[in-house]
């Protein structure tokens, strides 16, 4: 699947997946960050409780360093790519209204992902 190459990279309509619900999202693509990042308000909404995960990991934010709930989301979505059970951290992006969080490496490094910044093109495969 392909992409125009614009910055931010926008993956609109990522598919969602939680035990109670299902929910299509647009999040930025960012192969800088190592996990996918979900908004508290997304992951509620779908059926998990960020409140209450146990497991936290450090993440280095433009406001500095942040502890995030760590869980796995029973699948996310981009068109005919999916992953199962993708580890997510729970943590909301300030002033990105329009997105509700980054995909990460926990979901792109199942793939091939090619970046052609001459073609403008993101390819996903």
């Amino acid at each position: 699947m392909k992409f125009n190459l614009e910055i931010p990279i926008i993956v609109n309509r990522v598919r969602i997946e939680g035990p109670k619900a299902a929910r299509e999202v647009d999040l930025i693509f960012d192969t800088g960050a190592r996990h996918t990042s979900l908004s508290w308000e997304l992951l509620e909404e779908i059926g998990y409780s960020p409140a209450k995960v146990k497991e936290k990991v450090s993440v280095i934010t433009a406001n500095g360093i942040v502890n995030a709930p760590f869980l796995r989301v029973k699948e996310i979505s981009v068109r005919n790519l999916a992953v199962k059970h993708c580890s997510v951290i729970c943590h909301s992006i300030p002033d990105m209204a329009e997105v509700e969080g980054l995909l990460g490496l926990s979901f792109m490094e199942k793939f091939k992902i090619t970046l052609d910044f001459k073609k403008r093109e993101l390819e996903i495969i």
